[in-house]
């Protein structure tokens, strides 16, 4: 128990949910003694955690009863997981190689795993993805959010980066710092003016070192197999490029809020290539300061929208978050080029609530008819911060969690043999 500052006889109560510490279910409560009404306000927002935690085990209760429902007209199958570390014909494993490092592992896989598609197809035949434009969110915009929680939508704003790539890559272990342990250092590289309008715009518009924004983002999205475990999983790998029109902006004299916002958050700490994982600097969470995540400026978020939910059978009760932004903080690691070239974001969803890894976990088989839109921001809670615009986004179709990542420890095998 911490106790406040002004005097006041109440406490804050320390400690992790069991469900997560999002900005959603916030976990301060307060201990009063009996005053006068200068205390209600007190009152009022143990209110309104009683409201939260009522809504939380509502959540909770229609999903489970859901997942009870689906069980109970479900014939047993043979589970594919637990065929994933062994071979298929229940021999022993005889192959002896071992694989040191990912920096062993061949690169040829950025690029190709996922082909790229345009627009959002209405059939899905396998995995694909497709360019995002900034559209289709719902964003903070103000006046005065910390009030009125008004919102806009994005699509009038557009991302300051575009995409370049999506991949599924898997291997023995957990997959991080892309860049520098698989890539070698290697980013893509500019593409050429003439590829189109995001990229266009002259010479005056291309990255240069001068920039004091990045040329190349990536966002590595690191997807566990199991609810609780530790398992390596799967990650998502995302190569986004910054627009002429970002370039533009941010060389003027008064950049747009969400452009000034991200410049702020890329001057903020990060972890240098090759740091140590337990580096403070390389946490998002050290970003955030004391009191509500959701009221604190420049934490990063993270946006999942399923675009075709009528074709996903899940409860009625999860559409009500589907497009909900959700902030990326102790789960989250960021490493800088010193050269500024590029920054790399990893998002660990093992450290996400027990509720979110659960329905992963529980309707992952749906994956493969979905059509999901991504987006990546910096929030802003001040009117000089509004309206937020996205960082970058892209949508991704059809993935099958198990069986579409590239094996990169395969790959590595194959070039030591060769």
């Amino acid at each position: 128990c911490v106790l406040r500052d002004k005097g006041r006889n109440c406490c804050d109560i320390q400690g992790s949910s069991l469900f997560g510490e999002d900005a959603f279910y916030r976990d301060a409560f307060y201990d009063c003694e009996e005053g006068d009404r200068s205390d209600d306000v007190l009152f009022a927002r143990a209110r309104e955690q009683a409201r939260l935690k009522m809504r939380k085990a509502s959540m909770l209760s229609n999903y489970y009863a859901w997942e009870l429902k689906q069980k109970a007209n479900m014939q047993p199958v043979t589970s594919a997981l637990k065929l994933c570390g062994q071979p298929r014909d229940g021999s022993k494993d005889t192959d002896c190689v071992r694989i040191s490092s990912h920096k062993s592992a061949s690169v040829s896989w950025l690029g190709t795993t996922i082909p790229q598609v345009p627009g959002i197809p209405e059939v899905l035949d396998g995995p694909c993805w497709s360019l995002g434009h900034g559209e289709d969110f719902k964003v903070r915009g103000g006046p005065n959010y910390r009030k009125t929680g008004h919102k806009v939508d994005s699509d009038s704003i557009g991302a300051m980066y575009t995409a370049l790539s999506c991949d599924a890559i898997k291997d023995k272990s957990k997959i991080e710092n892309i860049i520098t342990s698989l890539l070698n250092g290697r980013i893509p590289q500019s593409p050429s003016p003439t590829d189109g309008g995001e990229f266009a715009g002259g010479g005056s518009l291309q990255w240069t070192k001068s920039c004091p924004l990045p040329r190349v983002i990536c966002i590595n999205m690191m997807m566990p197999y199991s609810t609780f475990g530790r398992d390596p999983g799967c990650s998502f790998v995302g190569f986004f490029h910054i627009t002429a029109e970002t370039i533009k902006a941010v060389q003027g004299d008064n950049p747009p809020p969400h452009v000034k916002l991200f410049k702020d958050f890329w001057e903020g700490p990060g972890g240098a290539p090759g740091a140590s994982a337990d580096d403070p600097n390389r946490s998002l969470n050290a970003r955030v300061k004391a009191g509500k995540k959701d009221q604190q400026a420049g934490l990063f978020k993270a946006i999942a929208k399923c675009v075709n939910p009528q074709d996903v059978s899940v409860p009625e009760k999860c559409h009500v978050y589907n497009g909900k932004p959700c902030l990326i903080t102790k789960c989250g690691y960021i490493t800088k080029d010193p050269a500024g070239e590029w920054m790399e974001i990893g998002i660990d969803v093992r450290g996400f609530n027990i509720l979110a890894r659960k329905m992963l976990g529980s309707f992952r088989h749906l994956l493969p008819k979905t059509k999901i839109h991504y987006g990546f921001l910096i929030q802003g809670i001040e009117d000089d911060e509004m309206p937020e615009g996205l960082l970058c986004d892209m949508y991704v179709h059809g993935i099958n969690m198990l069986d579409d990542p590239y094996d990169i420890s395969e790959s590595a095998r194959s070039s030591t043999a060769a």
